[in-house]
């Protein structure tokens, strides 16, 4: 049974892989071009704009898409996967139309820039993200991926085009974010038939009190994630500057590839950790799931430091090479929210989003008072030493939390050989010695081997079976 759980979580992150990985490496490769072909002040703006697109989704959608998903993925009856759906579809809409009835005014009274777009982009990213959450909950794990795919890639195709061609700067990518979450609906739509899961008398007032009793407290908890990942821009962009913000910006995107990763498997971990909490077996398997999961994402996270230093100017512009200092301790951050993930599944299982919400606005509220009381002293470290900060303040919480309702068996010397893995190369990344750094990356991979020699067993094992039951 436990195998047959393995399988089935490998398969849909193996899928989720294909349509995310793909486009986040090519992404990622752009990076050289985004850094050359705009400054400091175009790059920060359009992270500032996307930050603040991301701060309004959780309040106009009130995370209705996480409602519809959770409720669809235990539904096998098509009548009631119709009124999800229709409820869930209404509720949206009239979300959205609230929402441009109260933006209206204040784009006529404070003169925003750029406020079609951000009105454009919140309203299309609601719905994709709807769709997306439709996809998952009807196990069209396909569909998602390739519907990520879609989104994706024509965000970046739009972005060259606007970027090399039109010279369109920061309107050509806010336009490229636009038109691929617009296509990404338009393929979802038909491809799902989600027509035939819509219908008028299918909307029902019970369905949507359970959604919203369900989402509602989500909202709380993705605003306070957007404390932890975002709130930080805001506030370097208040104090030292839009420039400043397009320099933080670049820091972001290694750990948010790393964490894109982590993300995929999450997508995948919530489906099968939802399903199978309740199995009699669940502490042996959420035990031995979390070691592989955080010894595989430790060996990235060290890798990744380890690596960096070798190539870091050979991907950002010497104009942005302060955001070289800030990577690692975002890095390890992300290790931390890492856990953070791998725990939170035991909440979504139980519908304890409250739960959710609570360990993380305590963290949002710690992170965003941090930020501010440093920033005038240590200038961009203060973003990113107070996302470390509120990361490992949920970690130990939901540690302790969780251990109510799952006793999870820790590796304690594993995790401390671990820690001082990420020790060491933070030291050789630091000490920015290309020796150093070139003589570490063998060390690293006899590193990786020893923490999951494990695993590396379990593979071989695995394989030679498969091969025997071939013969």
């Amino acid at each position: 049974m436990a195998e047959n759980r393995g399988r089935e979580l490998a398969r849909n992150t193996f899928i989720i892989t294909l349509g995310r990985v793909s486009t986040q490496f090519i992404s990622f490769i752009l990076l050289p071009l985004y850094t050359s072909k705009l400054s400091a002040s175009e790059y920060g703006t359009v992270d500032l704009i996307s930050t603040i697109v991301q701060l309004l989704i959780p309040v106009i959608s009130l995370m209705i898409d996480q409602g519809c998903f959770r409720f669809l993925i235990n539904c096998s009856d098509d009548t009631n996967k119709k009124i999800i759906v229709t409820t869930s579809f209404g509720l949206q809409s009239i979300f959205s139309v609230v929402f441009l009835i109260i933006y209206c005014p204040i784009c006529i009274i404070f003169k925003l820039q750029y406020k079609i777009f951000i009105a454009l982009i919140l309203i299309v990213t609601t719905y994709s993200n709807l769709f997306l959450q439709v996809a998952r909950g009807l196990r069209k794990t396909i569909e998602y991926s390739f519907g990520s795919f879609v989104c994706s890639i024509t965000t970046i195709m739009i972005n060259i085009i606007c970027i090399i061609l039109l010279k369109m700067g920061a309107t050509g990518m806010l336009a490229g974010t636009f038109i691929g979450n617009l296509i990404c609906c338009i393929y979802l739509f038909f491809r799902l038939n989600v027509i035939k899961y819509l219908s008028f008398k299918s909307f029902k007032l019970v369905m949507a009190k359970k959604e919203l009793k369900y989402s509602f407290p989500l909202v709380p908890n993705q605003l306070s994630l957007w404390v932890m990942n975002s709130s930080d821009r805001l506030i370097i962009a208040y104090f030292l500057g839009t420039a400043a913000n397009g320099i933080l910006a670049v820091s972001h995107k290694f750990p948010t590839i790393y964490l894109t990763f982590f993300n995929i498997f999450q997508l995948a971990w919530h489906e099968t950790g939802a399903i199978h909490y309740f199995d009699s077996d669940r502490d042996e398997f959420f035990s031995e799931m979390l070691e592989k999961v955080i010894s595989i994402f430790s060996t990235l996270c060290i890798g990744l430091i380890i690596c960096l230093p070798l190539v870091f100017n050979l991907l950002v512009d010497i104009s942005y090479h302060d955001a070289y200092y800030n990577i690692p301790i975002y890095l390890v951050a992300s290790l931390f929210n890492v856990v953070v993930g791998l725990l939170g599944v035991v909440y979504v299982a139980l519908k304890k989003t409250g739960e959710i919400a609570k360990t993380t606005i305590i963290a949002s509220i710690l992170n965003i008072a941090s930020n501010i009381l440093l920033i005038r002293f240590i200038g961009l470290f203060a973003a990113s030493l107070s996302t470390f900060v509120g990361y490992l303040v949920i970690m130990i919480y939901r540690i302790v939390d969780t251990r109510k309702y799952l006793n999870v068996r820790y590796n304690i010397r594993k995790y401390v050989f671990i820690s001082c893995g990420i020790v060491v190369s933070c030291l050789v990344y630091y000490s920015e010695n290309l020796i150093m750094s070139v003589i570490a990356v063998p060390a690293f991979f006899i590193f990786a081997i020893m923490i999951n020699s494990k695993m590396l067993s379990d593979i071989i094992e695995f394989s030679k079976k498969s091969l025997e039951d071939r013969k």
